[in-house]
């Protein structure tokens, strides 16, 4: 039971060394927590140590067990109660939990002494923080360092719950088979009941409860429990049915005097989830993954609340997103409670982003562990993904030499620590403790000459090459598209919110303040989108989101061609802003969609029609086949007019056909029309593409020129 929330203003102060001894009459700062303390404009560019204070009263009750939680702390940290030290921990997304009983008093002081330093070497990192220390998407000036989760005082009797982790195993039409471990903690040995229920949380249905008594032993112990659900509601992605939820609640009682000595609760959902060869099955139906990479939802990730996340959610849900991809980092709490009740799955990374210290092996296994205790109930997780390309990458904001090229290249084609060593062993030790989801080993650079190519992060269009290179492996290679979790190209936010962070001097702007703290690719986005071709500031910007808008289609409509033969989704690369950016996004940091995202969420709709145009420039006089492809996700069969038109250069109509296609059910993607077009004039020829079903009509404009 929660007993205080400590929350609310802390005392702070920086310090050059810790030994839980300070100067009390020092100078000491204020802050209101959760929060990062480079958000107080003494500290706002701070990276090191700080020692957090805070005075309370409490009056503890006999009889009872007490604990001090800290849910999370930016990176080392290291607890006093009233002069006495409770431990040390090393880890920013988990809590940390200490005993103090007997250790209370009226009149308590708690210190939080907290490190979080720059690591300068990024070949070598030793803190496992992911996006948040090295990445082309933050602030590079930002660090996280502080108390971003609250700190609380709980309380129990003589036992208490260390973990209550449960999965569907399988189902049937009789009933739904869970298993569940339920590891138990207390001082002495104890005669307990231990009652275990499932209660509908969202929906109308039977609740589950079961009992069990125990003779718990001295210490740690823990129970393997088989759970039969003879009625029950299976969790849905929201495009596949309802995210029917249960409330899991663990109650421990003291079977002598019937007192409860506590009770764990959290969302869960009965379902399964399965990989084969990258295709995804939830409750044992294919589904197709229509994603984006989520980054944290605000470089101070403390900022972070349901409300936000929730907006967040929703504009997924309305681009028409079924997953989002968590980019090397684990989020806020509310993010996967949110993703449970909106149906969204979660492609779930461990904070592992590109090359690290190998010191680092022992407390990356520890902390894969407590990610799984922490998120492992969530039905919303989908997998677990262990590492984002593991290979010895640049610093990005250094500049690149050709020793740097030949280790990254060394990493890439020959031996990676990371990958060949480290990801192994977290990947066994993960699929040991969660046999119930697919673990995935690293993400985005396995598939050049390998067997398994793993799934893609593909930049044709910004870093290699041309959009046409991608046709060369859908033609010839589709096996490297099995499945697709990054690719994009930068664009501005819209005209007023680009100016909150940049002044309008088109076409002189300060390209290297941008490239510095706003993310900016100079050279590539000036050499994909010319500044030469616009007349103003808010034409280039439109210029460039014009730009992500064709790219991401692009990708989209020809991964989607590849539905299940063999493609299993396919996940652009980034949802939103962290902080103000010119970067991935398609959602700017003020949370307004560009125009690039509109496009996005037409080209992932569930029901959708288009075309794969071989290039941009034909012939003239060519005669061209116009394809018209259709494909629909959803779980029902969908019967549909499709219309096509073709204007030529001079405004006149070249070509008109319409036919009512039946769509099956999550059927693949077919050729529904093939009429010719014989290019008769020099110039650009546009191409419209209308669906109609039900009370829904799809548009998709295409154009080409010819000559």
């Amino acid at each position: 039971m929660k007993e205080m929330d400590l929350t609310g203003v802390w005392e702070l102060k920086p310090v050059e060394r810790f030994d839980g001894e300070y100067d009390r009459a020092g100078t000491w700062l204020s802050q209101e927590l959760p929060a990062h303390w480079q958000e107080l404009p003494e500290l706002e560019y701070y990276t090191g140590k700080v020692v957090y204070r805070k005075r309370f009263k409490f009056k503890p009750e006999a009889g009872k067990r007490f604990w001090l939680k800290l849910c999370g702390v930016f990176y080392w940290s290291t607890a006093y109660l009233n002069g006495c030290r409770l431990g040390a921990n090393e880890g920013y997304f988990f809590p940390r939990t200490y005993e103090i009983t007997g250790l209370l008093e009226k009149e308590n002081e708690l210190l939080v002494e907290v490190d979080c330093p720059a690591e300068a070497d990024k070949a070598n990192k030793r803190m496992l923080t992911g996006v948040f220390h090295h990445w082309d998407c933050l602030d590079p000036l930002a660090n996280p360092g502080g108390i971003w989760l609250p700190v609380e005082i709980h309380s129990t009797g003589k036992t208490r719950i260390v973990e209550a982790q449960f999965a569907t195993l399988y189902f049937t039409p009789e009933y739904a088979r869970l298993e569940g471990r339920v590891t138990l903690e207390s001082a002495e040995s104890e005669k307990l009941r231990v009652k275990i229920s499932l209660l509908p949380r969202n929906f109308e249905g039977e609740p589950f409860s079961t009992e069990r008594e125990v003779m718990k032993p001295e210490g740690s112990f823990t129970y393997v429990y088989n759970l039969d659900l003879r009625s029950y509601a299976l969790w849905w992605t929201w495009d596949r049915g309802s995210p029917n939820l249960y409330t899991l609640r663990v109650e421990v009682i003291e079977a002598e005097t019937g007192n409860v000595s506590e009770v764990f609760e959290e969302a869960f959902g009965v379902r399964t989830i399965e990989f084969r060869k990258y295709l995804c099955y939830l409750n044992g139906r294919k589904l197709y993954l229509r994603g984006n990479n989520y980054p944290p939802g605000d470089v101070r990730l403390a900022r972070m609340n349901r409300e936000r996340i929730e907006k967040d959610l929703e504009l997924a849900r309305q681009a028409n997103l079924n997953l989002l991809r968590v980019h090397a980092h684990v989020d806020h709490p509310e993010l996967y409670r949110a993703a449970d009740e909106k149906g969204i799955l979660l492609w779930q990374d461990f904070p592992l982003q590109w090359y690290y210290s190998k010191e680092i092996e022992p407390q990356a296994l520890r902390q894969a562990e407590k990610m799984i205790q922490l998120l492992g109930n969530h039905p919303s997780l989908a997998l677990w993904c262990l590492h984002n390309e593991p290979i010895r990458q640049f610093d990005l904001h250094q500049r690149i030499g050709p020793l740097a090229v030949l280790r990254w290249l060394f990493s890439i084609f020959i031996w990676s620590w990371d990958r060949d060593v480290l990801d192994k062993k977290l990947e066994a030790r993960v699929r040991s403790l969660d046999p119930s989801r697919y673990v995935h080993r690293s993400s985005g650079e396995r598939g050049l000459f390998r067997q398994d190519p793993g799934d893609g992060h593909w930049y044709f269009g910004w870093y290699f090459g041309p959009l046409s290179w991608l046709n060369y492996l859908v033609r010839k290679k589709p096996e490297r598209l099995q499945m697709v979790t990054e690719f994009g190209s930068q664009s501005f936010p819209n005209y007023p919110n680009s100016l909150k962070f940049m002044e309008d001097k088109f076409p002189r702007l300060d390209y290297r303040h941008l490239a510095e703290r706003h993310h900016l690719q100079p050279g590539l986005i000036k050499y994909w989108v010319n500044p030469k071709h616009s007349a103003t500031l808010a034409d280039y910007i439109q210029a460039t989101q014009d730009y992500q808008s064709e790219l991401n289609r692009y990708y989209i409509d020809r991964l989607r061609s590849l539905k299940y033969r063999p493609n299993g989704g396919c996940v652009a690369f980034v949802l939103l802003d962290s902080n103000p950016a010119i970067q991935w996004s398609v959602i700017d940091y003020w949370r307004e969609p560009k125009s690039s995202y509109f496009a996005l969420q037409k080209a992932m709709s569930p029901v959708y029609a288009f075309l794969l145009l071989d290039r941009r420039r034909y012939a003239s006089g060519k005669t061209i086949p116009v394809t018209v492809f259709a494909v629909n996700d959803t779980n029902r069969e969908v019967e549909a007019r499709l219309e096509l038109t073709v204007t030529n250069p001079v405004g006149h109509r070249a070509l008109e056909d319409s036919t009512m296609v039946t769509l099956p059910a999550d059927c693949e993607s077919r050729a529904v029309m093939n009429p010719e077009l014989l290019l008769q004039w020099e110039g650009e020829y546009r191409v419209e593409v209308r669906l109609l079903f039900g009370e829904h009509q799809l548009q998709n404009r295409y154009r080409f020129r010819a000559g």
